[in-house]
């Protein structure tokens, strides 16, 4: 039984168990074209014994890795002390657990505008700049309810405030948002706990912040890449501690990840077996003013512009 299967343009990866009724086998061939592969290292399957109470020994799991060719056959071979018998590895069907696809939903941005739009309200788009073909400009959603404000660290076409976000309350007046909200900004920013405080002294009391970052995502936009987050990590920066409470968050958009060949052993076999998630989101809610000085780092105003510059603006030549 094959339990989990991976491969790309490097090689090929099995995993599973095999007996021949009593006996466990003695060695794993895995083998394409010209080249092979053997493990004799089995490993206990004790949850193998209820369906084959007549096996002398549950050390019957193996993995087994392949460095080989694309794109050709690969064959397993099982052998016991009788003998070898042969199988062709094959994709697993789309009902195999491991290609179960699991998320916590996706980034809720059509609810956020629904409600800014209900309330008629005063919105912030932190990054609000066109920076890639996969990115849109957002004002369009909250219109024509809502006032949109677009804030970015570089002039262009829906920016109305160029600003460090880490200072968001030198351009805006406190207490006078309703709703701020980025796509995939928060990890370029080098202190987003500051950013989060600003959030907190520019919303209204009572008013929304809806976010989303990168988790297991390529590094980007460098030099400016500094953090990736999970759901966990946002819950932490929008905490009750400063100034939010937690309406609604979650990861989302899986991803496998493929090791170089160079450091393909042991647990680095596993990585592409399991999910990561590409994007975490938050949608918090502002219950208190933070005080003044909750939040303390020693960031300078003109060295924090000058690294926040540093992110890639994007203009045509």
């Amino acid at each position: 039984m094959i339990d989990a299967l991976w491969c790309d343009a490097h090689g090929v990866f099995v995993k599973g168990w095999a007996h021949a009724y009593g006996q466990a086998p003695t060695a794993i061939h895995i083998r394409s074209g010209a080249h092979r592969a053997t493990t004799d290292t089995l490993f206990d399957r004790p949850d193998l014994q209820p369906f084959f109470p007549t096996l002398a020994s549950t050390l019957c799991g193996f993995a087994v890795y392949l460095p080989c060719s694309p794109f050709r056959p690969v064959t397993l071979e099982i052998e016991t002390i009788d003998g070898t018998v042969e199988f062709d590895v094959t994709e697993l069907s789309p009902e195999h657990p491991i290609n179960a696809c699991s998320t916590d939903g996706e980034y809720p941005i059509d609810a956020f505008a629904s409600e800014m739009k209900r309330i008629g309200g005063t919105v912030l788009e932190i990054g609000a700049r066109v920076v890639g073909p996969s990115s849109t400009l957002n004002a369009g959603k909250f219109a024509p309810e809502c006032k949109f404000v677009g804030l970015d660290i570089h002039e262009a076409p829906g920016v109305d405030i160029i600003e460090d976000a880490h200072f968001l309350s030198d351009s805006i007046a406190p207490g006078t948002i309703d709703g701020v909200f980025s796509e995939a900004v928060i990890e370029h920013l080098a202190c987003p706990w500051l950013l989060a405080a600003q959030i907190n002294k520019v919303l209204k009391l009572g008013g929304l912040t809806l976010h989303a970052v990168p988790h297991s995502f390529p590094i980007h936009e460098t030099p400016n890449d500094f953090w990736r987050m999970s759901s966990e990590g946002l819950k932490v920066l929008f905490s009750p501690a400063m100034g939010f409470e937690v309406i609604e968050v979650g990861m989302a958009d899986p991803v496998r990840m493929f090791i170089h060949p160079s450091k393909r052993v042991g647990p680095m076999l596993e990585f592409p077996l399991h999910d990561g998630m590409a994007s975490s989101w938050i949608l918090a809610r502002k219950t208190i003013d933070l005080p003044d000085g909750t939040v303390a780092w020693p960031l300078q105003r003109d060295e924090s512009l000058s690294q926040s510059k540093a992110y890639p603006s994007h203009k045509q030549a």
